[in-house]
């Protein structure tokens, strides 16, 4: 997450989830963030019904959405180039974050994936990194959806796929590397809740 906080007042947020009880969990979530304009369906009909009479600022969905899941209302939203929300972060809810589940969803567009039960810290964290995101959207045949890639580390040939791609010069180090105990004493500041 980058730093910063996230002013949820004035966004309208769509939870779609067939469940009652995770809709309620999520929506007191929201509530305690400052969300206060907060929409809740149950199915994939009621997500696209809501995204064609308003502006949605964000849709957390359940994958497994009835009645076919999640996923495909993504790839109905994303594909759909006539619809105004084509673009919003979308933030899928899973109880099975498995590796092939998350690149499937990647794969559909969806911008983030979040395990269940989650707690309010990894929901706000999640909310966070799609309000601060900054990833283009790639608009091709077979996808629509945020860039795929999240980090760059360097192009195995040193330039990239895309006309886009600028190439990357590393320098040399300018100080040694850290031993294993200073990796292990950042790592556990970092899980204690504290910063350097």
């Amino acid at each position: 997450m980058k730093n910063g906080t996230v002013n949820l007042r004035d966004l309208t947020i769509l939870i779609a989830d067939a469940g009652s009880y995770t809709r309620r969990i999520v929506y007191g979530m929201l509530r305690g963030f400052g969300a206060n304009r907060i929409l809740e369906v149950g199915d994939a009909g009621g997500v696209l019904a809501a995204l064609t009479h308003q502006k949605v600022d964000i849709l957390i969905c359940d994958a497994k959405l009835p009645p076919h899941d999640g996923l495909a209302v993504t790839y109905a939203i994303r594909r759909n180039s006539d619809n105004e929300n084509r673009t919003l972060p979308i933030l899928m809810m899973t109880s099975d974050a498995q590796q092939g589940t998350v690149k499937k969803a990647r794969d559909v567009g969806v911008s983030m994936v979040v395990a269940k039960p989650m707690s309010p810290t990894t929901l706000y964290d999640r909310l966070a990194w799609v309000a601060y995101d900054r990833r283009q959207f790639i608009d091709c045949p077979t996808y629509f959806g945020p860039d795929r890639r999240f980090k760059i580390e360097g192009y195995p040939t040193g330039v990239g796929r895309r006309a886009s791609d600028k190439s990357i010069e590393i320098s040399e180090m300018s100080e040694p590397n850290l031993d294993q105990d200073d990796i292990d004493s950042l790592f556990m500041a970092a899980r204690a809740g504290q910063s350097e």
